[in-house]
């Protein structure tokens, strides 16, 4: 019988790789608003494909956040219907001189 595969279990192997897509794509970069979205579908692209390959067996979502630094706020959430026993999440931030980044990836067993 072929093992189930939990993301739970995996997420924290995964993490490094995740945080240096995010790290390297940010560092140095000032806010433009123009760019973002480039930047947030590139991000998210280039975390998708490495979990992909490290971890095939799972079908990944993930969402990038972009946020100027200032005098606001932001809160989020999200709520999923799954099967706790494999399937699972993975919350991190990350943040430059002027701007925060939040990643949300999510990990569904077939």
């Amino acid at each position: 019988m072929e093992q189930e595969i939990n993301f739970n279990d995996i997420k924290e192997r995964m993490r490094p790789d995740v945080d240096n897509i995010v790290e390297t794509n940010i560092e140095g970069k000032p806010y433009i608003q123009k760019e973002c979205q480039a930047l947030s579908n590139y991000i998210s692209d280039e975390i998708i494909k490495a979990l992909s390959k490290k971890q095939p067996g799972l079908k990944y979502i993930c969402n990038v956040t972009i946020f100027q630094k200032g005098e606001c706020s932001c809160h989020f959430s999200s709520t999923c219907l799954w099967n706790p026993s494999t399937d699972g999440s993975l919350t991190a931030k990350y943040e430059n001189a002027s701007f925060h980044v939040f990643v949300t990836i999510f990990g569904l067993a077939y």
